[in-house]
């Protein structure tokens, strides 16, 4: 009789193993899910953003078509060799009144300055 009071303690310790280990792969699982879940989230706002931005850069430049284009000593560039010569970069020259029409333009628009 007392033979079937008795627990059958090995069949418990497995069916706790064997549970602990599908709940660990369970878990794992979705943290990968969760994990790439967030990751597709972020690249799809960081793309929003640099769409954004290419719009507004691609924008300002239809904006300044026209302009004369000069090539300018790059400042920022090392120093040249012994009888080379330095860097040039390109840029636009607009007259100061044309600038400043720009500026108040954008700024009424609602544009924020850069660095503000």
């Amino acid at each position: 009789m007392a033979r079937y009071d008795d627990l059958d303690t090995k069949m418990i310790a497995y069916a706790a193993v064997l549970s602990i280990v599908v709940l660990v792969i369970i878990l794992q699982g979705t943290q990968a899910l969760c994990y790439n879940m967030v990751n597709a989230e972020t690249e799809k706002k960081q793309s929003i953003k640099s769409d954004h931005a290419l719009a507004v850069k691609r924008e300002q430049l239809d904006s300044l078509n026209g302009f004369k284009k000069v090539d300018v000593i790059d400042e920022s560039a090392p120093e040249p060799k012994k009888g080379e010569e330095p860097a040039k970069k390109k840029v636009i020259w607009i007259p100061i009144e044309q600038a400043q029409a720009k500026v108040i333009q954008e700024l009424a628009a609602g544009v924020a300055a850069p660095g503000t």
